[in-house]
């Protein structure tokens, strides 16, 4: 490097480098913290499938800091600009062409949706509108162009250690059941003094021994920790120094703790699937090291067998779940196979302004008559139904034996009166009654629908599978057949999948009227909300980096500490993309992916640069030739 490079980098150094991390550090160790309750009116259009809670703790004032401290990222990027520091290579083009298309893809997806102000901001409780998925891949390359040497790392390193034991402090008490934000100081914390009256009515979120952190969803702890447990496991393993393994040793049990006390299968799969890479492309390195490898592996065991035995075995709870998953995955399911055979309503047909609803041996057709409602069976007798109303509301049941679980509440909306149908207390549907008959409505809008059994692919017999994921793929799949080129608008899912689909999700989550308003799977997330091209240009993005570290950090017998460095944030990445599987891209995880993609994506740039001079310095071997004298 020439001296007036090194004199500009010394001065940059000096002046401006911890600046420039100032806001990577403040969203990995400070903004994923964020607990704050804000009150956001639902416009009309939300109405059609969100229920109406606009009570947020989690997303939305992450949101906002996020988009704030974007923004710093550009005014310093503005401010020291350095064009020599500017990563040019053949795959950094890469890195920056997928980020363009993203972009683009993301951009239009929204601008061209017919709900344009949720693809902006997002819905509420979500929060990943353009301006944050936008957000996302500026803070990636930021980070890109901001680290340049291994020093940088501890601007990464040291906020996620605080930010794993922050989560572990709130995760264990969460985990006992004493949440800390249940308390009267943690209510002054998480609630603005102007909602002083909601403090003293809180609830935990979750019951015990479920840690959901500051993520809202014990899943995302999940997501989380299946990024930090490889990280600061694989520091713990190669980098050297009794306090250095000592430091990330702690670092690593935390991070085990929130994983399994997460209970998150997505998370465990994720970390399965970096454990699998950790091995293949690590194992000849610590064939020379196995004993202190079998040590941090034993302690890690019985570390958790011990908190396994000592909560009661709740550690380990959702294994066999996971385990009865992965099994039912391998089963043949029967050609014949229907999942409405096993439900109490088979089907509804709607026709001649009545609804007969297809009961196991039996049906139950509903008309109107002047008189009111009237109730008929397969073959046309009339079943006595009697109104009542006990001034907790009017309902109508019958004492016949074999629809007496079949009970129609009566709810009265300003001059309308509509009939809920309840199966055993379970609500199911809501009919609309007027002079003309009687119809099927929405839940929540009223207005009139049709029963349609949506397409669905794949999944047969197994639709319960991994907490209804196998449903939800099912239904969505289908839909990318509209989202080859353009998606339906960044969070704009719960607007496009069937949730008229009353008897699927009822055979899948035991409620027909449940809202599915996310895929629960990163891949299909990015497929259906920014299109296809957005998720090939994801995938191109990732799959560039994870096989160009594969080629830097793999099948190696030694490692310097970049490379280490290096090694442990891609087998981050790849936990969290295993996680991604199961789990979506949320606010409160999100960046630090994000975040740790761009550093690793410098930190190959870095090693590739460092092999490439190593190999130009290698001597060049000589062959002296002789001359072979012929007797």
């Amino acid at each position: 490097m020439i001296e007036k490079e090194k004199e500009v980098q010394g001065k940059y150094a000096f002046n401006f480098a911890w600046i420039t991390f100032v806001p990577i550090m403040l969203l990995l160790g400070i903004v994923p913290l964020i607990v704050r309750l804000v009150k956001t009116d639902i416009p009309a259009e939300y109405i059609l499938y969100v229920t109406g809670n606009n009570i947020d703790f989690f997303t939305q004032f992450k949101a906002q800091a996020i988009v704030a401290l974007v923004i710093v990222m550009g005014i310093i990027l503005f401010l020291t600009w350095k064009k020599e520091y500017l990563k040019r290579d053949k795959i950094s083009y890469i890195y920056y062409g997928m980020s363009v298309i993203f972009i683009l893809m993301t951009l239009l997806s929204g601008f061209l949706s017919s709900y344009r102000e949720v693809t902006t901001w997002g819905l509420p409780n979500h929060a990943e509108g353009m301006v944050i998925l936008v957000c996302y891949i500026a803070m990636m390359l930021y980070t890109y162009y901001c680290v340049k040497e291994k020093k940088d790392y501890k601007f990464i390193l040291i906020p996620l250690a605080f930010l794993v034991v922050c989560t572990t402090v709130l995760g264990f008490f969460q985990y006992i059941g004493k949440d800390l934000f249940m308390t009267e100081l943690g209510n002054k914390i998480i609630i603005p003094e102007h909602y002083a009256e909601d403090r003293g009515i809180l609830t935990g979120l979750y019951e015990s021994k479920r840690i959901y952190g500051t993520m809202f969803h014990y899943n995302y702890v999940g997501s989380f920790a299946a990024m930090m447990v490889p990280l600061f496991l694989t520091l713990t393993c190669l980098m050297k120094g009794y306090k250095s393994k000592l430091a990330f040793g702690f670092l690593s049990l935390c991070s085990l703790f929130l994983l399994f006390g997460s209970t998150s299968r997505a998370g465990l799969i994720g970390f399965a699937c970096s454990i699998v890479v950790f091995i293949i492309l690590f194992g000849r390195s610590f064939m020379k090291h196995w004993k202190g490898l079998l040590i941090a592996v034993v302690i890690g065991i019985i570390s958790v067998i011990g908190l396994d035995i000592v909560t009661n075995g709740s550690i380990f709870s959702r294994v066999p779940a996971l385990v009865a998953d992965i099994k039912g995955m391998f089963q043949s399911t029967p050609q014949d196979f229907n999942y409405k055979a096993n439900l109490p309503i088979q089907d509804i047909v709607q026709e001649d302004n009545k609804i007969t609803f297809q009961l196991k041996g039996k049906s139950l057709t509903v008309s109107m008559t002047e008189d009111g409602p009237k109730f008929e069976d397969e073959v046309g007798n009339e079943i006595v139904y009697i109104y009542m109303d006990l001034g907790q509301g009017a309902r109508y049941f019958t004492q016949e034996p074999k629809f007496e679980d079949v009970i129609f509440h009566v709810r009265q909306v300003e001059n309308q009166y509509y009939l809920i149908l309840a199966y055993q207390n379970t609500k199911v549907l809501t009919l609309g009654m007027s002079n003309d008959g009687i119809q099927l409505v929405d839940d929540y809008t009223y207005e009139p629908k049709e029963f349609v059994e949506p397409p669905a692919i794949g999944f047969k017999g197994k639709e319960r599978m991994g907490s209804a994921r196998g449903y939800i793929w099912s239904r969505s799949l289908p839909l990318l057949k509209d989202t080859l080129f353009l998606g339906f608008g960044p969070d704009t899912y719960a607007f496009e999948f069937p949730q008229d689909d009353i008897l699927g999700k009822w055979c899948a989550y035991d409620s027909p009227n449940i809202v599915v308003d996310k895929p629960h799977n990163l891949y299909l997330q990015i497929a259906l909300n920014e299109g296809v091209i957005a998720l090939i240009a994801f995938l191109v993005l990732v799959g560039t980096y994870v096989v160009h570290a594969i080629q830097l950090y793999g099948f190696k017998k030694g490692y310097s500490v970049i490379e280490i460095l290096g090694s442990a944030v891609l087998l981050a990445i790849i936990g969290y993309l295993g996680a991604g599987m199961f789990n979506d891209s949320v606010v409160p995880v999100a960046p630090i992916f994000w975040i740790l993609l761009g550093t690793g994506m410098a930190t190959n740039f870095m090693v590739a640069k460092e092999q490439k001079g190593a190999r130009a310095n290698m001597p060049h071997a000589t062959i002296n030739m002789k001359t072979r004298k012929h007797v």
